[in-house]
């Protein structure tokens, strides 16, 4: 996993993201050796949430975090 910085806008407010990206692993369905991988859907693990310099992660909403992962997610296609 590589560090990120991203540029993200949520509800017109200009934040600047910084965390890991984890892409997504496809299933590998398991065959006749019970060998396979269920496999994952990509995350992006925050690390700070700053709006002009000062780290407001540990004041915003579960929903404004979640909507931060998704466009978080979204940037990397």
């Amino acid at each position: 996993m590589k560090k990120q910085t991203l540029r993200l806008y949520i509800d017109d407010i200009l934040l600047e993201v910084t965390g890991y990206y984890i892409p997504e692993e496809p299933t590998e369905w398991y065959d006749d050796n019970m060998s396979g991988h269920p496999g994952y859907a990509a995350d992006f693990e925050i690390e700070s949430v700053k709006v002009e310099g000062i780290d407001i992660l540990q004041i915003i909403s579960s929903e404004v975090y979640s909507e931060i992962i998704k466009k978080s997610i979204e940037q990397q296609s």
